[in-house]
Parts: C-alpha cells; structure tokens; sequence
C-alpha cells in the first residue's frame, strides 16, 4: 500500500491532475449552490413536482408569488450550473499556467474567451446566440480541456515568470504584451473550432446523432444493446458530459413510453406493454439515485467509511439534493468527474441495476413502470410511482440500492487509503 500511495501521491503532483483538483475545489460552491436551486424550481416550484404537490404550494402561494420566486431560483440556477463550464475553463486555465509560472490571469480569461468562442452559434437571420450547453455543468469535460490547453500554449509560448503587480501601468501593459502570441493562438483555434462546429450544426449532424441515439435505445432494439447505452451514458457522466442536451438525459425513448402507457389505459395490463424495456424509463425507476452516477448510495458508502470531518460535512450539505437526484455538488466536491478511483462503479453499477431490473420485469415480479412520476421524485421512489404503488417494486429498488452501496464501499475505502498514504507519503518528503 505505500508504494501505491507514493504512485498516488506522484500522481497527484501531476501539473493536470493537480490542476484539476483545484479547479474542483474552486467550482464546489457553485455547483452546490446550483444543486439545491435545481431541487427548487424542478420539485418544489414547479406545478408538476413533487415536493410542489407533498407541500400544497398551490395553497400557501398564489400564482404570481410562485412564477416570480421560480423566476428568481432560475436566475439563480442560470448563473451556478448555467456557466459551470465558463468557471471551468478560467480555473483550469488560470491553476495550469500557474504551474508553469506564466501569467495565470491572462491564461485563465483567455481560455474563458475560448469557450465563450465554442458556444457562439449562428442564427438564420444573420443574428447569433451563445449555446448553453457549452458554457453549462452538461459540458464541463470540453471547458477543462479548453483551459488546460490554453494553460500549455502559456507555457510553451508564454513569457516565463509571473508577472508582479508594477507601480506603473505602462510597465505591466509592456509585459502583457509579449503574452499577445499565446493568447491570440488559443483564440484563433476558438475560431476555428467555431466554425466547425457551426457547420456541424448547419448540416444537421447533431440532430443525425440525437436520432442515431435515440433509435439505439428504442423499444425495437435488443436489450443488451440498450443496456450498452448505459454504459456509454455511465461514461460520458463521469467525464463531465450531463445534463439535459447530452447523451445521459436524451429521450431516448420518444413516443413509445406513451405508447405503453395508452395500451396499459386501454386494455388494463400490463402483459400486452409493446415495449416494457425502454431506456429512459428503466434509468429513471432502477438507476437513478442521486443521479445518474448512484451518487446517493456513494454518499452513504462516504459516511461509513470516511470519518474525517471534511468528508462528513460534504455528505451533509449534499444530503438533501442527492435525495432529489441533484448531484452537481458531491460530482465535483468529491470530486467524481475524472477521478479514476470511482470510474468503474460509476459505469458498471447503473448498467448492473440495469440488467437485474430487467430480469425482474421479465420473471414478472413487478409490473414496468409506465405511470407518469412527478418531476424531481426522489429516485428510490421512482419505481414506486412509476408502477402506481407497487410495493414489490419499492423493496426491489431498496435492494438495488444496498447492492450499490456495497458496490461503492470497495472503492470508498481504497480512495480513503490511498489518500491518507500519500498523505504520510507526502509530510515524509517534506
């Protein structure tokens, strides 16, 4: 164990990885405070949530008192997890020059200035927008590689030494000005990069790919198959691509929940369903607690194992909006995007609940779920609502959870190793 605590520590004193974890520790806050707003304005303002129905909101607020406040929550969520990915790019631009000691401020707005680049598509009218998905927590892997390579073209590119606060500003404007090649470089590539992805748009290959995607997880193909979606989805999470615009949120479904749903009205069973393993649905009942990641059964396997008070108050603040399946604050407080330690439960437990659900449902223990579920329902009571009270259905869920519990112990308990030996690792060497 001391020699993979030492590879561990080594590891960690990469420019990248070190860099990464700062830029984690930098976006907690944000992510957190963007967590809760998305819990409020999905399950709590919102006429069609849960905790909007449990609580009677209708009663206590009028109208016009829950658009303003959801309004508001909005705004608020907008300027957290809506430009995620623009603090991203800052950080790990700013963290990787800084490593370099090169200009860290300079690199860290060009690579904010890269992204914004990235996202800017152009209207039919000659106009253009900003996409969201670009600058929001769905892409974050895209930010973190913008800054990390502007973080590079400072180093290679850059003048060397950090730049000290000078009296005189002509002096520090002089010294900038032999950063103008790095900057205008990672900016050109922007550019460039804009422009592809401009035309990709233009071409309509994303919406090729959204229909790609969406026949891969229909109800006509085979279940193994849908089942290889999950793991794809596990993948894409753990590297920083969510949200509602990627690959993990897609309906892939279409029209035939409803389809099954209308069968289930019309003729009252479930056995004639044409399509009882849907994707989305099967996630959302059987994989989905605290996320896409089974966040929620990692955060409990984090305050069995982890006694350090660090660890118990980040389980604690995450608490609530994992229970509603708003992961953002533990995925990069812990953090779990990127972290090695977590990528093989984070991809091959969702795809093991998966595949146990779907044995259940073909061995008849409980229905498929087909009933609509209010947004933001905590996802251990999916299941539950989804099958309209089927209590079979909720221990079997329960259960599901324990296993991903367990499942995650193994690897809690490594990473608690190995930080607490690379941590003697390191106080040793100093």
């Amino acid at each position: 164990m001391t020699s993979l605590g030492e590879r561990f520590a080594r590891q960690r004193q990469r420019v990248f990885v070190r860099a990464l974890g700062q830029t984690m520790g930098l976006l907690f806050p944000f992510a957190l405070v963007g967590a809760i707003c998305q819990l409020v304005v999905h399950s709590l303002l919102n006429p069609d949530g849960f905790l909007y129905a449990v609580g009677y909101l209708d009663y206590w607020l009028s109208d016009a008192a829950l658009t303003t406040l959801a309004g508001a929550v909005a705004a608020l969520k907008g300027v957290t997890l809506g430009a995620m990915g623009l603090y991203a790019a800052y950080a790990m631009g700013k963290y990787t020059a800084r490593s370099y000691r090169r200009d860290d401020q300079l690199a860290g707005l060009t690579a904010l200035a890269a992204t914004l680049l990235l996202s800017y598509r152009l209207g039919k009218g000659g106009g253009g927008n900003f996409s969201w998905l670009y600058i929001s927590y769905g892409n974050l892997l895209l930010a973190l590689l913008v800054g990390y390579l502007t973080g590079l073209a400072f180093r290679w590119l850059g003048q060397p030494g950090r730049p000290q606060a000078e009296p005189a500003a002509t002096g520090r404007s002089t010294r900038l000005a032999g950063d103008l090649l790095p900057v205008c470089l990672v900016l050109l590539l922007g550019l460039i990069g804009d422009v592809a992805l401009n035309l990709a748009a233009y071409f309509s290959l994303f919406s090729q790919l959204t229909a790609g995607l969406q026949s891969l997880g229909g109800g006509d193909v085979p279940v193994w198959l849908k089942l290889v979606v999950i793991l794809v989805t596990s993948l894409l999470n753990w590297l920083g691509v969510s949200g509602p615009e990627a690959l993990g949120q897609l309906d892939l479904d279409g029209g035939q929940a409803v389809s099954d749903l209308s069968t289930l009205l019309t003729h009252g069973s479930h056995a004639q369903l044409p399509y009882p393993y849907l994707v989305s649905t099967l996630q959302h009942s059987f994989a989905n607690f605290g996320g896409p990641s089974l966040t929620l059964a990692l955060l409990i396997a984090l305050v069995i194992v982890m006694r350090q008070d660090h660890y118990q108050r980040l389980a604690r603040l995450n608490l609530v909006p994992a229970l509603f399946n708003s992961d953002a604050g533990l995925m990069v407080g812990l953090p779990v995007i990127l972290n090695p330690l977590f990528l093989l439960p984070v991809i091959f437990l969702p795809f093991v609940n998966l595949a146990l659900a779907c044995g259940a449902i073909a061995l008849h223990l409980f229905p498929t779920p087909v009933y609509p579920v209010p947004t933001g329902t905590p996802g251990i009571l999916t299941a539950f609502y989804g099958t309209n009270g089927n209590w079979v259905a909720l221990a079997f869920t329960l259960g599901l959870l324990a296993i991903d519990v367990v499942g995650y112990l193994p690897f809690v308990k490594l990473a608690c190793r190995l930080n607490h030996a690379s941590g003697e690792v390191t106080s040793d060497e100093n």
